[in-house]
């Protein structure tokens, strides 16, 4: 293959086609190389009001997006209670949102190659990637390809990050809540089951640390949920499976990430949430977090710039999931909150909390307080039975 480019960037998903887009504005050579993009990945799809602060060009997918002003929390059909999200979530499918960051990427200057890259090499002061359609020379490779990244494999050896699997179906409708995300939690399971509504279907999902359900479970606990939500199960119904890379970087230490040719982006850094395993706004923040070290000439820079971005909310998510999900407090807390205002407060204060990502204790403190206040004045314990599904 004959292409000359600067910058070769294997996955053309939201991180990848992200960083390719901000690369080409400033005149880089960019190639994208993905045989799939754009595509449907496995997961929820949500966008917070606080990414779309961060990249206010994401406000052109509200046309295309479910709005979601409140999240269901259950432990069974029968109990569950509602928390009114401060600022919305927008609901859109990965694909529609892999199609428009590409586009962009595109009508920038990068160029996409529909190649996959079986394995990549250094060879004369550069990057050989030998793909499906012939070798292909790069000075500079970013791995943007997930998880279960090619590039950190062959580039960052000795780097791992956690690998949490999920499943997935997408039926057809909006389910039992529009305008709500349910999620569900399991005694003794540090993972979760969603419901999320898209434009013209749901995502309906489970997420859970390696090595603790197989995927008959997985599948299992799906079609459960669906026969008592809607009466249904998945038969029939479009499934898939993915991976998704935790953060699991401690102490500060970020050189991993990258290397004098070489840089990870998104899931393939573990960079999701090591609590809720949400990815979509830290692939874009890091894709934005490289292209400004690049451009400004010191790419060098971007480990330190991602772990000043990333690494306190991080620590928080990781003692999250120590204290709500490994101890099982999170369970409690959920079964706690169908009777008493006081902890469905806390669970109110800490779920606002993530959907701005902010782990301040007073940002907390003053969340409770504010809810707290407000529930006392409404009459009953929080506790809410689920709304049954209209036909």
């Amino acid at each position: 293959m004959e292409h000359r480019a600067d910058i070769g960037i294997v996955g053309a998903g939201p991180a990848g086609a992200r960083a390719a887009e901000l690369l080409a504005a400033k005149d880089v050579g960019v190639v994208l190389l993905d045989p799939k993009a754009p595509w449907e990945k496995p997961c929820g799809g949500g966008l917070t009001a606080h990414a779309f602060r961060e990249i206010p060009e994401l406000a052109e997918l509200e046309s295309v997006a479910r709005v979601v002003t409140s999240v269901r929390v259950e432990t069974s059909p029968e109990d569950g209670f509602s928390i009114p999200l401060d600022h919305p979530i927008w609901m859109v499918p990965r694909r529609t949102l892999a199609r428009w960051q590409l586009d962009r990427a595109l009508r920038a200057g990068a160029e996409h190659l529909s190649v996959r890259v079986r394995d990549a090499r250094r060879a004369h002061g550069a990057w050989c990637l030998d793909t499906s359609d012939g070798e292909l020379l790069v000075p500079f490779l970013v791995g943007a390809d997930g998880a279960a990244s090619l590039v950190r494999r062959v580039a960052a050896p000795g780097f791992d990050v956690e690998l949490a699997p999920t499943r997935v179906a997408y039926p057809d409708g909006s389910g039992p809540y529009p305008d709500a995300v349910i999620l569900k939690f399991y005694p003794g399971v540090s993972g979760y089951l969603w419901d999320f509504p898209r434009p013209s279907h749901r995502s309906v999902g489970v997420v859970i640390p390696n090595r603790t359900w197989r995927r008959p479970r997985m599948d299992g606990e799906i079609d459960e949920y669906r026969m008592s939500s809607d009466g249904r199960t998945s038969t029939g119904v479009q499934r898939a499976g993915a991976v998704i890379g935790t953060a699991q970087l401690g102490h500060g230490d970020y050189s991993a990430i990258a290397g004098p040719d070489f840089v990870l982006l998104g899931d393939a850094a573990g960079f999701a949430d090591p609590f809720t395993g949400e990815g979509i706004q830290n692939a874009l923040r890091s894709a934005d977090l490289f292209a400004r070290a690049f451009t400004s000439g010191d790419p060098a820079a971007y480990p330190q710039l991602a772990r000043r971005a990333f690494e306190w909310e991080f620590r928080i998510g990781r003692l999250l999931r120590r204290v709500l999900f490994d101890s099982g407090a999170g369970h409690r807390l959920v079964r706690g909150s169908l009777e008493s205002k006081g902890w469905c407060a806390l669970a109110t204060a800490i779920l606002n909390g993530m959907n701005e990502h902010d782990g301040r204790v007073m940002g907390l403190v003053t969340r409770w307080a504010r809810t707290y206040r407000a529930l006392r004045s409404v009459p009953g314990p929080p506790r809410r039975t689920r709304v049954p599904a209209t036909p």
